[in-house]
């Protein structure tokens, strides 16, 4: 999101009742806060938003971004405490609601968008926990009403992550932010269950993150200044970052489905990105077995086992030394 912030949020005047004075302390406000932003200065970028919004309540790019940072800054979807989702979702939607689709600027969309996904995954927490609760009550605590309930939840979160997904296919169609719709949707893929979006989805992002690690590697080559390379080779870390959680949720999605070849592809390149990743030595030793490779899958789950921050206890250390005594 910081790598377009700073150019999509730059000098724009909402109100044309403003004076000539004015607009331009609000064009100061808007430049400023979307310097702070970009930079990862949250608290900063709230005191220029908030100052800007003195002078123009309704402004879109202020409150858009305000949205961004209450969403960023929102709990878990999972947890209990959704006071910041909740208002940067309603943040986010009164802004929504004042434009047609195709005139609203990408950034609105990604962020309501993703706000939207995280609510969807809220009420698909509060069905599964609703669930679990009808399952373990007796008749006098109504588990007929707490299914009802769940069912209610999973018809809401859905609803949610179908909007979600509309967002980001105007982004997709617009051929804007594509990699990190991209990644949005494939998440949204796989939490409605559709595998074969989800794979075109996943196929799409990693066509997007080639080209944008490309790029930044050109940048890096290109650069005599010093900081500019320190930004670039950071942003580069967090694409590779990116790129990882990615495959790892492609590779779970394939091993899940038994589809060994393709989980182990995936695996074999995250380890090529990062050796150091002990948990996917076990992953990919899971897949070694699968497909018959079993001298290869031990030395895998030996690089588990000699991690000392893996539990000798635990599941996964259990499985591998049992694996390696066959």
């Amino acid at each position: 999101m910081r790598s377009y912030a700073i150019l999509s949020l730059l000098l724009a005047c909402a109100c044309s009742s403003l004076s000539s004075e004015e607009a331009a302390e609000l064009a100061g406000y808007q430049r400023r806060a979307a310097i702070y932003f970009d930079g990862g200065r949250y608290d900063q970028s709230l005191t220029q938003i908030e100052r800007g919004l003195e002078i123009a309540p309704d402004d879109y790019k202020l409150n858009a971004m305000k949205g961004g940072i209450l969403l960023l800054r929102s709990g878990d979807a999972f947890g209990t405490d959704h006071r910041q989702l909740d208002a940067a979702t309603e943040l986010l939607q009164r802004m929504y609601d004042e434009r047609s689709l195709s005139r609203h600027e990408p950034y609105l969309l990604l962020n309501y968008g993703r706000a939207l996904q995280k609510q969807g995954l809220r009420r698909l927490g509060e069905a599964i926990r609703l669930d679990g609760q009808a399952a373990r009550a007796v008749a006098e605590q109504d588990p007929q009403g707490m299914r009802e309930q769940a069912t209610a939840q999973r018809a809401e979160s859905e609803r949610r992550l179908q909007q979600a997904d509309t967002l980001l296919a105007e982004l997709v169609e617009r051929g804007e932010l594509l990699r990190l719709a991209h990644n949005h949707r494939l998440q949204i893929a796989l939490q409605r269950g559709d595998d074969a979006a989800f794979v075109a989805e996943a196929k799409a992002f990693q066509e997007q993150m080639q080209k944008a690690q490309v790029q930044v590697r050109k940048e890096i080559e290109r650069t005599n200044n010093a900081d500019y390379e320190a930004d670039q080779l950071e942003l580069l870390r967090m694409l590779r970052g990116e790129e990882l959680g990615v495959r790892q949720l492609v590779a779970e999605h394939h091993y899940a489905r038994k589809q060994f070849d393709l989980a182990l592809a995936q695996l074999d390149r995250i380890l090529e990105i990062d050796p150091r990743r002990t948990i996917d030595y076990y992953n990919r030793g899971r897949v070694l077995l699968e497909v018959g490779r079993a001298e290869e899958a031990k030395a895998d789950l030996r690089r588990l086992l000699a991690d000392p921050t893996v539990p000798s206890t635990g599941e996964k250390a259990a499985f591998a030394l049992k694996a390696i005594e066959r």
